[in-house]
């Protein structure tokens, strides 16, 4: 329910301080206010009890010696600052007052004691003109038909009440400031080893199986989850890393009879007079060589993530290759029914393998052409920046998923478009990174605006690529 009150970008930690400290205020604003109301009311009593105290002291003076001892009594200096004391005459001539000045300015009732009888007393409140404080002001009747009024101001019941309410506001926002201890505690062993859990994790779903859990200052709950998810994980990769063992190892082991199988074959392709066996033999060694083909696949694959792909280095144009290409996937563009253009306008000499570069090219033009449909368009273009230089292969075709676009570049993994009939195993995009990877570039992705998907190869341009070196790993 509170989380509704929140932008969706704000963080946990903001929400969660933000909900603290609304909850804080909140709570010292209602103690403050029902206790101000508390001590308002009470004061208010305290006030009526001292000036009905302090009229019945004055008349019993009066009545006792006359307004002789009154004055006496304020000329020793027993009344406050914010008292006051008027003596009037029945027809309301003022025969004695004493109103220091934080009780002047306020307006006296002229007829408040016409049904007064002798020894009743009266209170009532005078507002002041400009000032916020009240008079209290109680009157009574004295023996000789006189009429006695004591005042007194709450200026000092205000004082006191704003004291108090400053003291409560200084102790809530203590207590405010104590409540977001807690928070920080939380912030520091829940919350920011889950955010870093989070980034972890991201980088597990981009591909880095390197990646683990780190929660060193968390709870131990929190640890002992990252423990077993950690564990986990190293089972995974301890698994994965033994079946790209076995591939690979297989890939090696397979390649040796897969040649002596074809040699066999080609043997006997050559030396059979039977129509039907030359045929069968012939597509026998079409499967051998997609066999070896997928072999020779998974190994450059494999050498190529581990930068120990042999590269025949050499100053090439890269404008002259796409041409190249261009020309050469012109005709399968045609029979498609595919549009198919070249955008190159200027030189771009670089030094790498030309044959690994090429390969890695027609993966991606082979890839647009599967799955952009008939009358859809195919572009390659090359565009060049102070740092690198940039191959693109577009197309109109059904695009990327999102998980598409962060796994497309997996081994053996197919995009979301792929269907029975769409050929390929999923290892040419692969492919495509371990050579670009080899020479120290970047693949990407990305959906377009319009329709179809985009695929790029970045590489670093010749003054930053490595010197050429005729052995730099396996083949």
């Amino acid at each position: 329910m509170f989380s509704k009150l929140f932008p969706e970008r704000l963080s946990s930690t903001w929400r969660l301080g933000l909900l603290l400290t609304v909850l804080m205020v909140g709570s010292t604003a209602l103690c403050i206010t029902v206790a101000s109301w508390t001590m308002k009311r009470n004061l208010s009593s305290i006030a009526r009890a001292v000036v009905l105290d302090d009229l019945g002291e004055y008349a019993v003076l009066y009545n006792r010696n006359g307004l002789k001892e009154i004055k006496d009594v304020f000329a020793a200096g027993g009344h406050e600052n914010d008292q006051a004391v008027r003596i009037t005459g029945s027809d309301g001539r003022v025969l004695f007052e004493q109103i220091p000045i934080a009780v002047a300015g306020y307006r006296w009732p002229d007829n408040a004691t016409a049904n007064l009888q002798p020894s009743q007393t009266l209170l009532v409140t005078v507002e002041h003109e400009k000032r916020e404080q009240q008079l209290l002001a109680g009157c009574q009747v004295l023996k000789d038909g006189n009429i006695l009024w004591f005042g007194r101001t709450d200026a000092e019941d205000r004082a006191y009440v704003e004291h108090i309410r400053d003291d409560l506001w200084l102790a809530g926002l203590v207590s405010t400031v104590f409540m977001l201890l807690p928070l920080w505690w939380f912030v520091r062993h829940v919350l920011r080893p889950v955010q870093d859990m989070m980034k972890s994790t991201r980088k597990l779903a981009e591909g880095n199986t390197d990646a683990r859990l780190r929660a060193p200052n968390a709870v131990p709950e929190l640890q002992a989850f990252a423990s077993a998810f950690n564990t986990g994980l190293d089972r995974i990769d301890a698994l994965t890393t033994e079946l790209q063992s076995a591939n690979d190892n297989l890939a090696h082991e397979l390649r040796t009879p897969l040649a002596r199988i074809r040699g066999n074959l080609e043997s006997y392709h050559d030396h059979t007079d039977n129509a039907a066996a030359r045929d069968a033999s012939a597509r026998g060694l079409e499967e051998i060589d997609r066999a070896a083909d997928l072999v020779q696949t998974i190994l450059t694959t494999r050498a190529g993530e581990h930068k120990a792909l042999k590269l025949h280095l050499e100053t090439i144009d890269l404008r002259e290759m796409l041409i190249h290409l261009h020309d050469l996937y012109k005709a399968a563009a045609e029979e498609r029914g595919l549009q198919f253009t070249l955008e190159a306008p200027d030189s771009c000499p670089a030094i790498l393998d030309r044959q690994r570069i090429n390969q890695a090219i027609a993966n991606l033009l082979d890839n647009a052409f599967a799955y952009t449909p008939k009358g859809g368009a195919v572009t390659l273009a090359l565009s060049t920046t102070d740092d690198q230089t940039r191959i693109l292969v577009r197309d109109t075709g059904p695009g990327l998923s999102a998980g598409d676009l962060t796994k497309i570049w997996q081994r053996f993994t197919r995009g979301s478009a792929a269907s029975a009939n769409t050929p390929g195993m999923g290892i040419g995009l692969s492919l495509v990174r371990a050579i670009v990877h080899a020479h120290g570039g970047e693949t990407t992705c990305q959906n377009r605006d319009d329709q179809g998907a985009e695929f790029s190869i970045s590489l670093p341009i010749h003054r930053n690529q490595p010197s050429p070196q005729p052995n730099r790993g396996h083949s």
